[in-house]
């Protein structure tokens, strides 16, 4: 039988799970979900202070929201994206006068999009979470709910960016000869311009929602090097020249990172621009 005080404490993780879970119906900004999460490890855990540090334009990991420490001691930090997971577990993320801490990952579809810190002068205070089996369970139920908020936020901002900025996207896009295509971080086309729906001989309509390697190549497996797949990886511009067997020409692919107001990183744009008789004009003159 429980007693009275573990009776509290389970009680007390279900009242903040549940608000974790009630977080993603409600229709927050960005930076109110950052405070409330941050707030929700810090009573979760109990800490004298936590940070939320995600992923920022550059692809490093920076606080972006602190309860208990002032974030104008720490925004400076930065901390690489790709840096192993068992390292971000075993090493304070921040240099403060901390005397335990505990870092936990936040990751959605295999992307670590950012990290809870907390901190504590207790030592050993959050050993409890790492040998108590419910406490882990605990933490990664809100763990998973805080990244899926966040992704859901996420989403919900660019579709807002996409839609206020379709008028532009009308009278801009559509009037440059190049092939443009948005696309989000799994490739998958959510914006194309009319000279891309020509060229390809297909609605717009058909197009959206289709990966941009089946679109151009028709196969669900780009080949090699293909810009619309390392610009996610790289979050930067890149350049290839490539060939379209199914729309007949060769084209110069450059594709860009695309972030949303919040600055973080949800997609490309990649712009073709067919070269096709250049490179017959640069042949015949060899």
């Amino acid at each position: 039988m429980s007693s009275p005080l573990e009776e509290k404490k389970l009680y007390h993780r279900a009242k903040i799970l549940s608000e974790a879970l009630l977080l993603s119906s409600r229709a927050l900004d960005y930076k109110s979900v950052l405070r409330m999460v941050t707030k929700h490890f810090k009573v979760f855990t109990e800490a004298d202070a936590a940070v939320l540090m995600l992923n920022n334009r550059q692809g490093s990991l920076v606080p972006v929201f602190s309860l208990g420490m002032p974030l104008s001691k720490i925004k400076d930090t930065r901390l690489p994206s790709t840096i192993r997971l068992k390292d971000i577990l075993t090493h304070p993320v921040l240099d403060v006068r901390y005397t335990s801490f505990m870092n936990t990952p936040l990751i959605h579809n295999r992307e670590l999009l950012g990290i809870a810190a907390v901190f504590s002068t207790v030592p050993e205070k959050f050993q409890v979470f790492e040998h108590d089996r419910y406490e882990n369970l605990f933490l990664s139920m809100l763990a998973g709910h805080t990244s899926l908020t966040i992704e859901c936020v996420t989403l919900a901002d660019m579709l807002k960016l996409i839609e206020c900025t379709h008028a532009d996207w009308k009278n801009i896009a559509d009037a440059v000869e190049d092939l443009i295509c948005v696309c989000d971080l799994n490739s998958i086309i959510i914006k194309v311009n009319r000279a891309l729906t020509k060229k390809v001989r297909m609605d717009g309509k058909d197009i959206v929602g289709r990966k941009c390697c089946d679109v151009f190549h028709h196969n669900e497996t780009p080949p090699k090097s293909y810009p619309c797949c390392a610009t996610p990886e790289a979050k930067s511009a890149y350049t290839e020249g490539i060939e379209y067997p199914m729309i007949h020409g060769v084209f110069n692919v450059a594709t860009f990172p695309f972030f949303d107001e919040s600055d973080k990183h949800v997609g490309s744009i990649q712009v073709a621009r067919d070269t096709t008789k250049v490179k017959k004009w640069q042949h015949q003159n060899v």
